[in-house]
């Protein structure tokens, strides 16, 4: 079953008190699944002061989306047939989102390729909006793990280049004949559509992630073999999003797609928690 709504709770500083609140968020969809809504209210147990911050309809603000992406997981939407008439698809993004024709196009290019990604509620909002101009789409959730920044603002907030996205064979082979043979790793994430995101080294994660949740993140290196390029060595070393161990069946899924062979582990293994380095697997040197 699609979900149509989802909350979690989230700590917040008391307006009134100073001490510690709880927070609740959720989206929801209202007027027939036509309209994505979101909702915040607090309480603090401390001092007993409650607010209703927001109920109803209005863009999501990133800290809601990134704590439901984190408690929930992301959601994907798939075409459920070949799209017969890519104008009425345009027409229902361009009127659920307000996008110009060019940012219409882009999400097009990106649904009927690899699907879109988000929180569950925004998929089912844009399966009931393409559903009215006859184009059928399928939500998929539950495959996997969202991790939200959490290291320091001005690091995000400098923003800076986003990662190189590599989804097919064609398009790594494209990004390696640029950057050649490196004797050291790439910073990568696997965003929350799957996909590998690939930037130098001394790139900060959130950069390479476009300042959204991720659902991996660390370092990565290639090699040249017999059969092509292949995976030589890959952690989970990110203090900005410290993912734990599992985010490895993200990262794989990812290089599966691509075509390039991995070690079927992280060779570098970082606790998320306390960010300690937990294994190095089969005697390999690390990064750390």
């Amino acid at each position: 079953m699609v979900s149509t709504e989802q909350g979690t709770r989230m700590a917040a500083r008391c307006a009134a008190c100073g001490g510690e609140a709880v927070r609740s968020v959720g989206q929801f969809l209202c007027d027939g699944g036509r309209t994505l809504a979101w909702n915040a209210e607090s309480f603090c147990p401390g001092c007993g002061d409650a607010q209703c911050e927001h109920s109803g309809p209005e863009p999501t603000p990133q800290d809601v989306r990134e704590a439901l992406l984190t408690a929930h997981g992301p959601a994907r939407l798939r075409l459920a047939a070949p799209l017969g008439d890519p104008v009425a698809a345009l027409r229902a993004l361009r009127e659920g989102t307000g996008a110009s024709p060019l940012r219409a196009r882009e999400l097009l290019n990106e649904l009927r390729e690899f699907g879109l990604a988000g929180t569950a509620v925004e998929m089912a909002f844009w399966r009931v909006r393409l559903a009215e101009r006859g184009v059928g789409a399928e939500v998929e959730e539950g495959f996997g793990r969202a991790y939200r920044y959490v290291g320091p603002p001005e690091l995000r907030e400098a923003g800076g280049a986003p990662g190189t996205p590599v989804r097919t064979a064609g398009e790594f082979a494209a990004w390696a004949g640029t950057v050649g043979v490196a004797e050291e790793p790439f910073t990568f994430v696997v965003d929350l559509g799957g996909a590998l995101r690939l930037a130098p080294r001394r790139s900060e994660h959130v950069a390479c992630a476009g300042g959204e949740p991720v659902m991996g993140a660390g370092e990565i290196g290639f090699q040249v073999a017999a059969g092509g390029w292949e995976v030589a060595a890959v952690s989970n070393q990110s203090t900005g999003y410290c993912p734990d161990l599992v985010s490895w069946p993200a990262v794989a899924a990812a290089l599966e797609r691509i075509g390039l062979p991995h070690p079927g582990g992280f060779t570098d293994d970082v606790d998320g928690v306390s960010g300690q380095n937990a294994r190095v697997r089969g005697g390999q040197a690390g990064w750390m």
